[in-house]
């Protein structure tokens, strides 16, 4: 469980803190529950992006054979 939480606080640095802003505690929290909400279902996590396609991203047609 450690791991998780290490690789989640890495992320949410990286891709929150990094490129925003923070005013005060209740921004903090705010943010920090959008970046939940986003982290669960909308961002693609690798194994959805290796087998299918990414979220909310439309499937691409396949390349005609030549």
């Amino acid at each position: 469980m450690n791991a998780v939480m290490e690789r989640w606080v890495q992320l949410c640095r990286r891709e929150l803190f990094d490129r925003c802003l923070l005013w005060n505690e209740h921004h903090l929290r705010r943010a920090l529950r959008e970046y939940g909400r986003f982290y669960n279902q909308h961002r693609a996590h690798p194994d959805q992006a290796l087998y299918q396609a990414a979220a909310l991203r439309a499937v691409q047609d396949p390349m005609p054979a030549p």
